[in-house]
């Protein structure tokens, strides 16, 4: 770790105070749909690239960008990057409650099973928020890291009253 670099690992639950809230495992096996302007297919790259109003489905999720770059291969979809001003991701929870990231650069690597925000992350659940350079979640662990750039920026976190006062509860048990 660089010095002066923040670096903040916890439990995406834990931080938002979400309980048992995680991801929709059954999402994440649903056919993704893509919508676009435009798309440019590079068969030797094994890459196709959507440009112009990008707007990506599968079950609950939602991503809408700018240009939209997806890599497969023999084994199917590899990655997908979403490029925007911002580009955006929501998803419904298996809670029944939204969650909002925006950045920039958005990376869904299928493989590793992360979702990576960069430049101007964002990531708001119910009124909490977390912001930093790049926000990092780790879908089978449910972990999320968020990181400054260096002692450029800082990681900042926006908890409501409520939920400091559950963690307050859940301490003194």
């Amino acid at each position: 770790m660089k010095p002066g670099q923040l670096i903040s690992i916890l439990s995406l639950g834990g931080l938002l105070g979400l309980g048992q809230a995680q991801a929709r495992d059954s999402d994440f096996r649903q056919p993704v749909t893509i919508d676009a302007g435009r798309q440019l297919v590079e068969l030797a790259d094994n890459k196709v690239t959507f440009i112009d109003k990008v707007v990506v489905k599968q079950g609950s999720i939602d991503v809408r960008a700018n240009e939209l770059v997806v890599i497969r291969n023999e084994q199917g979809l590899q990655s997908m990057t979403a490029k925007g001003s911002p580009a955006t991701y929501e998803q419904i929870l298996n809670n029944g409650k939204p969650v909002h990231a925006e950045a920039r650069e958005i990376h869904y690597d299928m493989r590793a099973r992360t979702i990576t925000l960069i430049r101007d992350a964002k990531l708001k659940q119910n009124d909490n928020i977390v912001t930093g350079y790049r926000i990092r979640y780790f879908i089978d662990k449910e972990q999320m890291e968020a990181e400054s750039q260096g002692g450029k920026d800082r990681v900042t976190t926006i908890f409501l009253p409520d939920q400091v006062q559950e963690f307050d509860k859940q301490d003194n048990n």
